[in-house]
Formats: structure tokens, C-alpha cells, sequence
């Protein structure tokens, strides 16, 4: 009896665990409550944020030439159709007229990165870019068309290279200062002789400045935003830049007398910041070298108009040109010889010699 009593204990505390166990795991097979609230969408970790591709990327683009000037002209013509190209995701902030500093500060500015871009001539460029100093080359390139030749082709394209390297720009393409004249208020200008004694302005430019002097002159450094004055004040007696800039600035409202005799082929940097190029998304790099290239394009068909309009307006204004004899441009070639070794100084004899034949095939 006691034997039965037992068996029939254990018999009952068995089923009693049998019944435990199953209410402890009734829990993961019994359905979950309906509910009204949808489940968190699954985020993306905090160290890859979500990327977008409607980004709004503003680039600050300098220049020191007037609000009429071909480079203003140019950069509104680009900038519209780089803003189109890009769906409204690269915006150009326009800068003229030196507003954001003398060329040497916007120099410095795309270099420390507080001016994305610029636009700059090449006499201060020489300062951070040694290379720079062979585009002075005096009596080289008396012909647009084929200055223009020379810097879209081999040689350019090699130049353009070595600034970046020498200076840690981005260099977008070459536009066209001009063609360089001297201009003044004192004198017709018909040989160096006539130049002895005058105060010619030019950039703080070594080669610049001994053109000037070579031929008899004495060069004047002075900043671009400050010539108008110097010329009205009479701290300088002349000056020289192309015809559409002498225009655009109102220098020949100071100045009376033009010699027709380019003496340097003034081509312009077109420079980005580097770092600044290498934040933007891949698609909008493209879209800034093809876009530095059509500035450039547009820049100097507005230059060529720009000269055309600006001689006949300075003429009918009053101002005096004249065109030196075959005999007379040689005495200024002669008389500017030695600079040509000054250039070899700076920047090596294979660069003058690869300018010097990148001339002459083109002529």
C-alpha cells in the first residue's frame, strides 16, 4: 500500500513539472498583440550619415576689372550656365572690382582658402608661381590668335600643370588680359628714346618692371585699385594694359598718348582652391574644370569686342594712338633683349626655349 501511495506521488510531481515547463515556454510561441503603431524604421549607423545629392555648394569668385568689364560679363555667362548644369547645386558668388582685395590678397585668398576662386593676371601669379614669370616674355606674341594658340595647346597645358605644383592651386584654364600698350599723359611714344624719364605704373613684377626701365623709363609699382588716382594725382605719368581694361577703368580719362605696340601677350590664371575642389562630389569637379574652360572661351570673345569697342570710344574720346614704323618696333625689341636672360634666371633655359618654339611654329 505504502509502495502504491509512493508511485502515485512521484506520478503527480512529474505531471505538475510537465506543466510548469510548458507555461515557461508558452510565451515565445503565443502570437504577439496586434498593435496600431508601425515598427522604427531601421537608421543608419551614426558614422555613416544618410548621403544626399541636392547639396547647395556656393563658390566666392574674384576678380579686381569693373562690374562692365569682359571678366564680369564672363563670369555672369558661366555662372548662369554652370547653376543650370548643375540643377541649381553649384552657385558662383561674384566679386568684382577688387572687393575682396588687391590681386596679391585674392592670390593669397584662394591659397588660404577664403576665396574659393579667382581670376589674376599674370605679373602678381610670378610672385607664387615662378613659372609664371616666362608668359612676360617682351615682343613675343604681338598677335592675339596666336597667343591664344600657344596657351590652349601643348605648352599651355604643361604651364598650367607647373603653377599648381609651384604654387598648390588648382589652375582651371588661361584667359586673355590683353595685349599690353603703353599709355601716358605726357608724350607721344614713337622709340625708347621718347620713353627716358616717365613714371610708367606696372605691376611689382620683376620682368615687368624691367621692360620699362630697358626702354628708358622709370617702373612704378602700384596696385591695380589704385592707378586711377595715381594717374589723376600725377604720382605716375602712364601705365600699361590692354585696350578693353584701359577702358573699362577710365584710365584714358587720365592719360592722352598710346603706342600701338604690344610688349606682352597678358594671358589670365583661372584658379580654384584646392581643397575646395576636392570637397565638392565628383559629378560638380567635372563640372568646374569644363565650366573653367568655358569661361575662359567666353572671357576672351568678350575681350576681342571689348577691344574693338574700347579703341573707337577712347579715340573719339580724345585720346591720341600711334603705330610705331617696322624700324621703330625694332629698337624696342633691341632695347629689351636683356630681359630675355632675366626670364632664363627665374625660370630655366628649358622653359624660354619651349616658349620661344611654341611661338615660332605658331608664327
Amino acid at each position: 500500500m505504502k509502495t502504491n501511495l509512493k508511485k502515485l506521488t512521484a506520478l503527480l510531481v512529474a505531471v505538475a513539472m510537465m506543466f510548469a515547463l510548458a507555461a515557461c515556454g508558452g510565451s515565445k510561441t503565443e502570437p504577439a498583440p496586434a498593435s496600431n503603431t508601425p515598427a522604427p524604421a531601421a537608421s543608419a549607423p551614426a558614422s555613416e550619415p544618410a548621403k544626399t545629392d541636392d547639396t547647395v555648394y556656393h563658390l566666392s569668385w574674384a576678380h579686381s576689372s569693373s562690374t562692365s568689364d569682359r571678366l564680369a560679363l564672363a563670369t555672369e555667362k558661366m555662372a548662369k550656365e554652370l547653376e543650370e548644369a548643375s540643377n541649381g547645386r553649384l552657385i558662383i558668388d561674384h566679386y568684382p572690382a577688387s572687393q575682396l582685395g588687391a590681386e596679391r590678397e585674392e592670390l593669397e585668398g584662394v591659397l588660404l582658402g577664403t576665396i574659393d576662386c579667382v581670376v589674376i593676371s599674370g605679373g602678381p601669379s610670378a610672385s607664387f608661381a615662378p613659372s609664371v614669370f616666362v608668359t612676360n616674355m617682351p615682343y613675343q606674341v604681338s598677335d592675339r590668335f596666336i597667343g591664344q594658340k600657344l596657351y590652349d595647346g601643348d605648352f599651355g597645358k604643361m604651364l598650367g600643370k607647373k603653377t599648381s605644383e609651384e604654387a598648390g592651386w588648382l589652375f582651371l584654364g588661361w584667359g586673355e588680359n590683353g595685349l599690353r600698350q603703353f599709355s601716358n599723359s605726357k608724350r607721344e611714344i614713337r622709340t625708347p628714346e621718347d620713353m627716358k624719364g616717365l613714371k610708367i605704373r606696372t605691376m611689382e613684377n620683376d620682368i615687368h618692371m624691367a621692360i620699362v626701365n630697358s626702354l628708358g623709363g622709370s617702373a612704378t609699382p602700384i596696385a591695380f585699385s589704385e592707378l586711377y588716382t595715381a594717374l589723376q594725382q600725377g604720382t605716375v605719368d602712364g601705365q600699361e594694359n590692354g585696350l578693353a581694361l584701359t577702358y573699362s577703368m577710365g584710365f584714358y580719362e587720365v592719360v592722352n598718348q598710346m603706342t600701338l605696340l604690344p610688349h606682352i601677350y597678358d594671358a589670365y590664371l583661372v584658379l580654384m582652391n584646392q581643397q575646395k575642389f576636392d570637397s565638392l562630389p565628383a559629378d560638380l569637379q567635372a563640372l568646374m574644370l569644363e565650366y573653367g574652360q568655358k569661361y575662359c572661351v567666353y572671357e576672351r570673345e568678350f575681350n576681342l569686342q571689348n577691344d574693338e569697342d574700347a579703341l573707337k570710344a577712347m579715340t573719339a574720346a580724345g585720346l591720341n594712338t600711334y603705330t610705331p614704323t617696322e624700324a621703330e618696333a625694332q629698337l624696342f625689341i633691341e632695347a629689351t633683349k636683356p630681359v630675355e636672360q632675366m626670364v632664363r634666371d627665374k625660370v630655366g633655359d628649358e622653359l624660354v626655349d619651349a616658349y620661344i618654339a611654341g611661338v615660332q611654329a605658331l608664327k
